[in-house]
Order: C-alpha cells, then structure tokens, then sequence
C-alpha cells in the first residue's frame, strides 16, 4: 500500500517534531544505569547544529502526513560531522532515520530511504551506508531497498560489542533493549547507480 507521505526538506517549524521523533525512537533504547538516550533531544539542539552546520540541515529530510511530521532522516557525508562515522569519499551515510510508531509499517521509511538514495545522487555519492543494532526489525526494510551487511575487521566487531553493550545491553540495566541484546551491530552499504531508482 503507497504511502499518503511526502518528503520535505526539514525547516525550523519542524524542529519541535523532529525532536519528539527522535526522543521517541532513542528512548526505546537505554545507557548505562538506564538512562534513555534521547534524554537530550530537544529543538533546541536542531537550532544549534543547523546553525553551525547549514550543509548539515540540507542534508536532512521530514517525511509528512497531512503536515504532520511522521519520519525523519539525517545525512551526512564526506566533511560534515557525525558523532559515530567519519564518511570516505564519495559515501553518503544515515545518520538517523526514524519514523513515528503510529506511522510504522506504512512505507514511510521507504520514502525516506528513497529520498535518501536521491540525495547521495545529486551529491555524487557512489554508495550509502548505514549503522543499525543487530535485532532491529528495520533490518528487513534495508535488506528489501538492497543493503547489504558488510563485515567488521575483528577490532571494530570488539567494539561494537563494547560500545552496544554499553549503550543498548542488560549488563547494567537488567530490563534492558530487550532486542539488542546480541551486543552486536551491523554496516550495512548500498552501491549506487547513475538512473538507478
């Protein structure tokens, strides 16, 4: 079933709603003595690194329903910063893709995917890549848009494992990410196309 969704570029009145979307998503998932990660989501963040970084806020996108703000993605690529990757030439990498719970299963996150793809295009990208915890059911949607999981060398999968289990895992909070427990995370890559859709 097609989605109602329209993709638009994120614009400040957005920020409040990109915000709780975020919140939302992150605080499903818990660091250390449980403190949910998106604790620090606010619009205020948004002001300031869109300030900062105007490249960053062009590369960023809200999926919308009847001018609800259902979904949000972030970009980054080569030269803009990005707390957890550092892009190679021509990669474009997602930051961040959420979509609203309600709005889940709906084929906004498609959208957003698509828009991702066209955006990696337009910016001369050859492939777009993405980190994503193992157990997250949005691994079939990126395998069905045709990413592929790519292995770790063995110093990045300890760390992976370091950093998942410290971030997502019940070794301190015994309730947890329940789906995250593996401690293991995934790259996942996208070759691109010139014309491809």
């Amino acid at each position: 079933m097609p989605t109602l969704a329209t993709i638009a570029a994120v614009e400040q009145k957005h920020f409040v709603d990109v915000a709780r979307i975020q919140r939302t998503f992150l605080n499903s998932k818990h660091m250390c003595c449980c403190i949910p990660l998106g604790v620090e989501e606010e619009e205020m963040k948004y002001q300031k690194m869109y300030s900062k970084y105007p490249l960053k806020q062009e590369l960023a996108a809200v999926a919308l329903v009847d001018d609800q703000v259902v979904g949000f993605i972030q970009l980054v690529k080569e030269g803009v910063p990005c707390d957890l990757h550092t892009c190679k030439q021509g990669e474009m990498y997602i930051e961040s893709v959420a979509v609203d719970p309600a709005s889940r299963g709906l084929g906004v996150g498609t959208k957003l995917l698509e828009w991702a793809e066209e955006m990696a295009l337009q910016h001369s990208c050859n492939f777009i890549s993405l980190g994503v915890v193992a157990g997250n059911p949005a691994i079939r949607l990126y395998e069905r848009k045709g990413y592929v999981i790519h292995p770790q060398s063995c110093i990045s999968s300890l760390f992976t494992v370091f950093f998942v289990c410290l971030c997502f895992g019940p070794l301190i909070c015994p309730a947890g990410s329940r789906s995250y427990w593996t401690c293991r995370a995934y790259d996942m890559k996208k070759e691109l196309k010139k014309g491809e859709e």
